[in-house]
């Protein structure tokens, strides 16, 4: 019995921990789209408002180009990065809801459970990180015609 009241404990004290760890990843998602897409847009200024970017040969244009890949590219990685670990999260979260009976019908309510069954999976179909991805992939498309283009 007391095995049984330290790992009720446990459960709920890890709890808050985990359902915190899911929303700062999520937020952390967000914010690193929104940085990569301010940078994006800072590039594709510069490029296109700043009078030397005009006279720029082509050697230095397919380097920008480079770099400007480089970056979006590691912005989208740190993403699916925080997308993954906000996963594991929620998988963690879940269970813990379930040890916690949360999906489980509720005494004199009818049976109804206080989280519905459809929560311990809608988080498989999650769309954010496309979202998030596809976002980064049409900036960094257009700041790449930008930079590409006046040497075509």
């Amino acid at each position: 019995m007391a095995l049984d009241d330290e790992r009720h404990e446990t459960v709920l004290r890890l709890y808050p921990i985990f359902k915190e760890e899911v929303y700062r990843r999520r937020n952390e998602m967000m914010r690193w789209t929104a940085i990569g897409a301010g940078s994006l847009v800072a590039i594709l200024n510069i490029v296109l408002l700043v009078p030397a970017a005009h006279s720029l040969s082509t050697t230095p244009r397919l380097l920008l180009a480079c770099a400007t890949l480089l970056l979006a590219l590691t912005y989208m990685g740190i993403i699916w990065q925080q997308h993954h670990r906000h996963q594991q999260a929620k998988q963690q979260l879940i269970k813990i809801e379930q040890a916690m009976g949360l999906f489980g019908g509720l005494p004199g309510h009818d049976d109804h459970a206080l989280y519905p069954d459809d929560w311990q999976n809608a988080w498989t179909h999650d769309s954010s990180l496309l979202q998030y991805l596809a976002v980064l992939t049409l900036l960094t498309s257009i700041v790449l015609v930008a930079i590409l283009l006046p040497s075509l």
